[in-house]
């Protein structure tokens, strides 16, 4: 029970470890096929799953320093992914977002639709988001997860920027929690 809320029935909350990162990058990218559905381009998959650097995962799960993370298990499969990570990533300084509104950005907060409405989205987010001032990069248009994240104090910074080519130029913005 992390932080006083329960985890759904039958869910373990854990640290990933390198075996995990494989597993991690196939779950990120089905989960956002899912919730980007019809907006992703055909490719999305192949080329989500080819830009995911295992390797990079796997050495950042053994040394994680300042970045908490955490998979959310039922059995063997993985339900849901959470990052929180020093600001800001590589990406964003290679194509020219700096400098960041915070230090840390929470860069991954997926739950596996069966999952949706349980509370494992509010566990994970308890357990990588700290009293830091905090930011993520949202999909416009996912009133959810805006919802969600207006409730824990973010809010939208007035700016529109595209995703790039791998997901199809979609529009996307950032929201600051102080």
């Amino acid at each position: 029970m992390p932080d006083g809320r329960p985890l759904p029935d039958g869910v373990e909350l854990r640290e990933p470890t390198p075996a995990d990162a494989p597993a991690w990058a196939l779950f990120l990218v089905e989960e956002q096929l899912r919730t980007y559905a019809g907006l992703l381009p055909d490719a999305f998959r192949e080329d989500g799953l080819a830009q995911a650097d295992i390797r990079g995962l796997a050495a950042d799960f053994a040394e994680p320093g300042d970045a908490r993370r955490r998979i959310a298990w039922l059995g063997d499969r993985i339900v849901g992914v959470a990052a929180a990570e020093p600001a800001p990533a590589a990406w964003e300084i290679a194509l020219g977002f700096v400098p960041s509104p915070a230090a840390r950005e929470l860069g991954r907060l997926y739950v596996h639709a069966d999952l949706h409405g349980s509370g494992l989205g509010a566990v994970l987010f308890d357990a990588v988001v700290d009293e830091r001032p905090h930011y993520l990069w949202l999909i416009d248009g996912n009133a959810r997860a805006a919802r969600f994240y207006e409730r824990r104090g973010f809010r939208h910074l007035d700016e529109q920027v595209s995703t790039g080519p791998t997901w199809g130029h979609i529009a996307m913005h950032r929201m600051l929690r102080d």
